[in-house]
């Protein structure tokens, strides 16, 4: 991988000049923050809508706090990692960037991994911050939570969302429209999420890893190695077509 280092170091640039960084960790602190405050006052908050209004809530634990968190980041992550990843390389095919790069000693899969390295470490570093918001007001406001099973609920969380950085990118390779190539990765993600519900096929499917981490919160999860593994070879092969595509194509 010829200029790796190079290119990283450029992306990750990239991920903070453009603010990327400030907004995505902006989001999820947002919704660390603010989920196990709903949780918390939700029943409140339904008592003060009315005196007639009767609906019996459950008292509010951590794993229900963290099952919201996980939920939601499984949702709107999607769509930040969409609007982050349309333009990686779509953006730089129609302004002319990506071929003045590749014109210098630096290998195309360099060019495509140090992309997804950096919006990776972008993700990364905005659910380490939105988690350790969301843990501490869950300890703070509810019950102390298990912190094993909050370290593996995001990990598979970060896996899913690594996943939708690769196949948006994989599609921003192949479109110089940046809509296109954002609208179509969406769908994709969509409908794998869709067909999660089929038994056995839904099993391996990269949104199984959002169930499986909920579950694991109620003790009632099933092992869904089938869905790491799937995932983790959709990333790769995500790169390697990314790839593959770029270094045919007029830049």
């Amino acid at each position: 991988m010829t200029g790796f280092g190079v290119l990283l170091k450029k992306e990750l640039k990239e991920q903070l000049r453009t603010y990327r960084l400030l907004i995505a960790a902006a989001i999820f602190l947002v919704f660390g923050l603010g989920t196990p405050l709903l949780i918390k006052y939700t029943p409140q908050l339904i008592e003060m809508a009315g005196e007639d209004l009767i609906i019996e809530m459950p008292p509010p634990t951590a794993a229900m706090a963290i099952a919201e968190y996980a939920s939601t980041i499984g949702q709107i992550g999607v769509l930040v990692a969409v609007l982050v990843a349309m333009g990686t390389v779509a953006r730089e095919r129609s302004r002319g960037t990506a071929a003045m790069v590749l014109s210098k000693p630096v290998g195309t899969g360099a060019f495509i991994i140090a992309k997804l390295t950096a919006m990776s470490a972008t993700f990364i570093v905005s659910l380490i911050l939105g988690s350790v918001a969301c843990y501490t007001y869950t300890v703070i406001l509810i019950e102390p939570a298990d912190i094993t099973t909050f370290l593996a609920v995001n990990l598979l969380v970060a896996l899913f969302l690594v996943f939708c950085l690769a196949i948006t990118l994989f599609f921003s390779s192949i479109f110089r429209n940046q809509l296109a190539a954002g609208g179509i990765a969406l769908a994709i993600i969509i409908v794998q999420a869709l067909l999660v519900s089929i038994p056995g096929f839904g099993d391996y499917l990269p949104a199984n890893l959002i169930i499986w981490g909920t579950d694991i919160l109620g003790d009632t999860a099933t092992a869904a190695w089938g869905s790491v593994g799937v995932s983790i070879a959709l990333i790769v092969a995500c790169l390697y077509f990314s790839t593959f595509v770029l270094r045919r194509r007029e830049l």
